[in-house]
């Protein structure tokens, strides 16, 4: 499977982020791909303070945009020392001057640049059968092909969840982001995912969704393989515009009230207009998107 992104294997490096409490307890192979010792990082010691930095520069070039980007305190306390991070990474030397100038890379700096992340934090009802929790929130997910095109391989932020819900022990994984935001489509690949809020005001921007989904091998099969239908997901009897307010809400309201909701495909582009299927369980005969 991993054939197919060969060209990210050629090119990139695995990296862990985990305190030294955290760190011994993960795999060093992720399909057959070695994790180095020098590339699981302590974000507490001093000497790792170059690629740290960078690090967050990447997230602020992701999340900048969206009024998202995350403070250096925040990065630090509710991202690193609850839970650790997988990523994928290139020798500066092996990058363009324009791509050394976009991530402001320091001059003189050899290291590793870091391309792509995966933020996962336990959860504390992940906790309740068992002494290593099973379930875990997606704190964040992001590539630096989604704001500079061109600077790595395609399939990046695909390969980099693939093998990070491996990093972790993850069963039941949870996650929030924008409705009209591209890795939508990734999570998609993963399989069904169940709505948790649709239309959530406790966030900053709250046309953002939650979804839990309860992983197998299966998903993680599929989502490299990247399907556009997923293969156990139910065909839509729904769809749902991103774009109107009153539909995520009028959709909230379902959640709340206990409906079982489900995307169950990627978002569909209908020139300006975008349409979500959704599946309602033990809901009527399947619609056709309009």
């Amino acid at each position: 499977m991993l054939n197919n992104y060969a060209p990210i294997l050629d090119s990139c490096e695995p990296f862990v982020i985990a305190h030294r409490g955290f760190s011994p307890s993960l795999p060093k192979q992720l399909r057959g791909m070695s994790i180095p010792d020098a590339n699981v990082i302590d974000p507490q010691l001093r000497e790792h303070a170059d690629f740290l930095g960078l690090l967050r520069h990447l997230d602020t070039l992701c999340f900048g945009p969206n009024g998202m980007p995350m403070p250096s305190w925040v990065f630090y306390d509710c991202a690193v020392m609850p839970g650790g991070f997988f990523g994928l990474a290139i020798r500066a030397a092996r990058l363009e001057p324009w791509c050394l100038e976009a991530m402001q890379v320091p001059a003189g700096y050899t290291g590793l640049v870091p391309v792509s992340q995966l933020i996962a934090i336990p959860m504390l009802a992940g906790f309740a059968a068992s002494a290593t929790p099973d379930t875990w929130l997606v704190y964040s997910l992001e590539s630096i092909n989604q704001v500079s095109p061109g600077f790595a391989p395609a399939g990046l932020q695909k390969l980099t969840l693939a093998l990070g819900l491996q990093l972790f022990p993850i069963r039941t994984l949870y996650g929030t982001t924008q409705w009209r935001a591209h890795k939508l489509a990734t999570y998609v690949d993963l399989g069904p995912l169940e709505l948790v809020t649709a239309y959530t005001p406790a966030h900053s921007l709250p046309r953002t969704l939650s979804f839990r989904i309860d992983l197998q091998d299966v998903h993680l099969e599929t989502l490299l393989a990247g399907p556009n239908v997923h293969a156990i997901a139910q065909a839509p009897n729904g769809w749902i515009d991103p774009d109107d307010a009153d539909a995520l809400m009028a959709l909230q309201a379902e959640i709340e009230a206990g409906a079982c909701i489900q995307l169950v495909g990627r978002p569909q582009y209908y020139g300006a207009q975008i349409r979500i299927p959704i599946h309602r369980v033990g809901a009527p005969k399947p619609l056709e998107a309009r």
